[in-house]
Parts: C-alpha cells; structure tokens; sequence
C-alpha cells in the first residue's frame, strides 16, 4: 500500500508572484525592525503587484485582485501610527504564505458572499481556516501557474465540500 504524503513547505522559485510575495514579506520584516522606508517599500510593491494582475485578469472583481486590494488595504491601515502593531500580523501571514502556503486572507476572502454560494455552516468555517492548502495544484492544472501556484484561489486554500454519508445514504 503506498503511503499518502503531503508536502509541508511551499517554496516556488520559478514563480514571479512567490518571489513578489517574498519581496513583500522582506520588506515588512526590515519595517518591523525600524527601517520605516521599508513598510512604504511594502505597500509599493503591493500596489504594483495588484496592477500588474489587474492588467492580467483585467477585472476588478477577479478573485487574485480582490486578494491584492484587501491586502493593500491592510497595509495602508496599518501604517497610521495607532496600528503599527497590525504589520505582525501582516508579516506573520505573508511569512505563511511563501513558506507553507496558507494564506489566512484569501480564506477570509472567500467567506465573502459575492466569492461563493455555499451555505454558511460549522463545516465551511472548519474547512476555510483549517484545511491544508493544495500545494501541488500547479501539478494538476498548470493553467493555474500564474498566481503563486494557483495558491491565491479558494480551490487551492479551501477544501471543497464532501457530501455526509451515514449508514450507506447521502444526507
């Protein structure tokens, strides 16, 4: 029998929107350390990121900008003087993304109504913030390939739904 395993890090040099997320994550490190240019550093590379897959998916609902605006969003709420501390948070989560993969705000993201038609249950939250994200979605769908992997899109963060089974029926 051949033992299923699941790869832990994700660490994609080949992709430009890893390296612009690590970029990013750098530049909030050196921020938090007292290099102050370093946040404005940040956001700038957000910004031209978000434009840069704006002009790609060109739509301003598209799942990968809604991703980069929310994030942009963050960044600026975070640089008043009154919410600095957020940018732990920020790089905590960034730090996630370009190791392991999870990315804590495209799953928020994707509770949003306009992003899904599921119902709201205690399974959807479960599998929203505590489902493995799919590292190797790239493999399986190459199409995927231009955004960090595929891993900024609900399929690749959240589980899907699995129909109950009890008793050999479907509830």
């Amino acid at each position: 029998m051949k033992k299923y395993s699941r790869r832990l890090f994700y660490i994609n040099l080949n992709d430009w929107v890893w390296w612009a997320w690590t970029l990013t994550t750098v530049l909030l490190v050196a921020g938090l350390c007292g290099y102050d240019s370093a946040l404005i550093g940040a956001t700038a590379v957000t910004a031209a990121h978000g434009l840069i897959v704006l002009a790609r998916d060109r739509s301003l609902v598209a799942y990968s900008v809604q991703l980069r605006a929310a994030y942009l969003l963050l960044l600026l709420i975070c640089y008043l003087p009154s919410t600095r501390w957020l940018y732990w948070l920020i790089a905590a989560g960034t730090l996630a993304l370009i190791l392991f993969g999870y990315c804590f705000l495209t799953r928020v993201l994707s509770l949003l109504p306009w992003n899904s038609r599921e119902t709201y249950t205690l399974d959807r939250v479960r599998r929203t913030f505590f489902s493995a994200p799919d590292l190797d979605r790239v493999a399986a769908n190459p199409a995927v390939a231009g955004c960090a992997g595929g891993l900024c899109t609900i399929e690749a963060q959240v589980a899907p739904q699995t129909p109950h089974v009890h008793f050999g029926a479907r509830w």
